[in-house]
Order: C-alpha cells, then structure tokens, then sequence
C-alpha cells in the first residue's frame, strides 16, 4: 500500500501546479480540508490526480482536486477528493492581488 503522505504531497503539487496558472505566479498552500481515504492505494495502480478551480479570489485560488486509481484489473476506483486554498504571493513572501 501507498503511504497518506506520499498521496497529500502529490496532492498538494498537482493543486500548486493549477493554482500557480491561474493566480499567474508563485502560492502558497493555507489550508486542506478533511483528508479521508475512501479506497487504498496499491503498488501498481495508476493513479491520476485532477484539479478545477472551484473558486478564484482576489489574493487566493481554491481548488477542488480529485484522486483515482486505476487497479492491474482496469478498474478505475475513487481515492479521495480534497479542497484546498493557495493565497498568491510576491517575491517576498507577503500575499499579492491576482491580476
């Protein structure tokens, strides 16, 4: 089995990746909802990870980003879903207005 915590870091690149196009520049993760497994992960599944904007501030991106695994079988079972919010930010570090 696929440890939590490998899937939460894939988790959070694949809602990084997203966010960073649409706020135009670098974020910050600032919070994940409830993260619960619904089915494990089993070495040689294929997993797959989809992000969508679910809402577009002025300084933050929130995402809804889905987890499957596709089993040996061809079965493609659900994983987890997750919200998590990114707030843009400048070269320093500090929250920035999304243009």
């Amino acid at each position: 089995r696929v440890h939590a915590g490998w899937l939460m870091f894939q988790i959070d690149t694949a809602g990084a990746i997203c966010a960073e196009r649409l706020a135009k520049g670098p974020v910050t993760t600032v919070a994940v909802n409830a993260f619960q497994l619904t089915s494990p992960i089993h070495v040689g599944d294929v997993v797959s990870l989809y992000a969508e904007c679910f809402r577009l501030g002025q300084k933050s991106v929130t995402l809804k980003v889905t987890v499957e695994a596709e089993r040996l079988g061809g079965e493609v079972v659900p994983i987890t879903e997750v919200i998590a919010t990114y707030v843009a930010i400048d070269a320093e570090g500090k929250s920035r207005i999304i243009s």
